[in-house]
């Protein structure tokens, strides 16, 4: 279920297609930020090595007012080929349009919503962009353990391409 991309108060709202998809976007967010950057199970490659190939795949979102005002930033990745991306739903919520840059410095439009789930705070946006510019990540089915190491490439309070590393603490499960 796709919608056309309006800012402004137009969110998607629940449905039987948005609980497949929250199920959906939970796992896959799930599996980014623990077992894409799992350390172990690359434990052949240094830090600088594996931020390299990951770091290609995520975005840098800006968020924009009616005025064309920057109003905030976030991180996201592309989960497939025709240009998707994952990020956090607060990211887009209220803003007037919003772009993505990519770890080449290109800039992109989000041009649609295509699902989110408000109670784990994940959306899904298309992005208008080449093909050719897209490297999506390959996703891992398997859940690290308690104190595997990890590494995780966010933007956090604007500082773009921040890399932290540490241990799961722990593997929950996100209420229904």
């Amino acid at each position: 279920m796709q919608k056309d991309f309006i800012f402004q108060s137009k969110i998607l709202t629940g449905g039987s297609n948005m609980r497949q998809f929250r199920y959906i976007s939970i796992f896959l967010v799930t599996l980014f930020f623990c077992s894409i950057f799992t350390l172990t199970a690359l434990a052949q490659e240094k830090l600088p090595e594996i931020v390299k190939n990951i770091e290609p795949s995520t975005v840098i979102i800006m968020t924009y007012d009616i005025r064309g005002k920057i109003i905030g930033k976030g991180s996201g990745f592309f989960i497939s080929q025709s240009g998707d991306i994952i990020t956090n739903r607060h990211v887009l919520t209220g803003v007037h349009r919003a772009e993505v840059k990519t770890a080449k410095g290109k800039v992109q439009p989000i041009t649609m919503i295509v699902g989110e789930d408000k109670e784990s705070d994940i959306i899904r946006a298309s992005v208008n962009i080449p093909i050719e510019s897209v490297r999506p990540l390959s996703v891992s089915i398997s859940i690290p353990e308690v104190g595997e190491r990890v590494a995780v490439i966010g933007s956090p309070l604007g500082l773009e391409r921040t890399v932290s590393d540490g241990i799961v603490s722990a593997i929950r499960e996100i209420p229904a």
